[in-house]
């Protein structure tokens, strides 16, 4: 049965005469960083931290915010920095200070997002209110639940304001330009309908396809083979 260590564990060391291999572990390093979960696989290791062969030890559960005694209970006397599923890993100290910080804010937030559901029901356009939009800020939710997300030509939702897109790089204007024209007419209608060199290389190419063109060649060609096509 392998173990799991806490998170501000870098490495451990059981000498043989102490039951272990003698062999330094230390937490894998992936591309720099080391993992979140680190997973010991040595039976000798693992047997000293669990606990075998020892009598169980006595504990006490107490209420983290009362501090009363909840119940009382024998356990294995092993390391209390390990465990034997990666959904019990021990907190860290500051783990431990901030977890039920997390759990307050989370619920904040739950009940924020229920408060929009229940303008949206009724009608009310939030972003309207300023006093709705300072509570809801005050329960740090992300901006692009507040103020919704845009899309680029190439459907790539981004944050209201941004003139580029974040992932393929359009001009969000070239979005603006399509949105303006009259539908499935815009590149029917001739060049006028959309201006084409607003309109980012990626999603000519993208143009040029759906219409059974060549996709090939620089922006200005891909222009005038739309527009001798339109």
């Amino acid at each position: 049965m392998s173990l799991f260590a806490r998170a501000d564990l870098a490495c451990i060391s059981i000498p043989a005469t102490s039951g272990g291999c003698g062999t330094t572990h230390s937490r894998p390093v992936v591309k720099g960083a080391p993992v979140k979960v680190w997973k010991l696989d040595c039976p000798p290791c693992e047997s000293v931290l669990r606990g075998d062969g020892k009598q169980h030890k006595l504990i006490y559960e107490t209420d983290p915010k009362t501090g009363q005694v909840l119940r009382q209970s024998r356990v294995p006397d092993g390391s209390d920095q390990w465990s034997s599923t990666p959904d019990t890993i021990p907190f860290t100290p500051d783990q431990e200070k901030t977890h039920h910080v997390r759990i307050e804010r989370g619920e904040q937030q739950l009940r924020a997002l229920e408060s929009i559901a229940t303008l949206a029901k009724a009608g009310i356009d939030f972003r309207t209110r300023p006093d709705v939009l300072f509570f809801l800020r005050e329960n740090q939710l992300p901006e692009d639940v507040l103020q919704g997300t845009v899309v680029c030509v190439n459907d790539h939702p981004n944050p209201p304001g941004a003139k580029f897109c974040n992932e393929c790089g359009a001009s969000m204007a070239a979005r603006a330009a399509i949105a303006s024209s009259d539908g499935d007419e815009d590149l029917e209608t001739g060049p006028e309908a959309l201006d084409l060199s607003r309109v980012h290389v990626q999603s000519l190419r993208k143009m040029c396809r759906e219409k059974g063109l060549l996709d090939r060649g620089s922006k200005d060609v891909l222009i005038g083979r739309l527009q001798q096509a339109a």
